[in-house]
């Protein structure tokens, strides 16, 4: 957070319909709306890395860097 209340944000609206928890598909699960997936996230779960101490990832576009 930005202790700075001047500063403007852009706000991302996530669109796209949220996942199923009683039958989730395959691959990524934030893929149905994430504006970035691409055809790895449909395919493939990405893996939950640590990136640094007490934080975790999983997102392709992270793991291709």
């Amino acid at each position: 957070p930005d202790p700075d209340i001047s500063s403007k944000k852009e706000r991302i609206i996530l669109e796209g319909d949220i996942p199923t928890p009683i039958n989730p598909k395959g691959g990524c699960r934030f893929k149905s709306r994430c504006p970035k997936a691409f055809k790895k996230c449909e395919e493939i779960e990405p893996k939950l890395i640590e990136v640094r101490k007490n934080h975790k990832v999983a997102c392709h576009l992270y793991t291709n860097i």
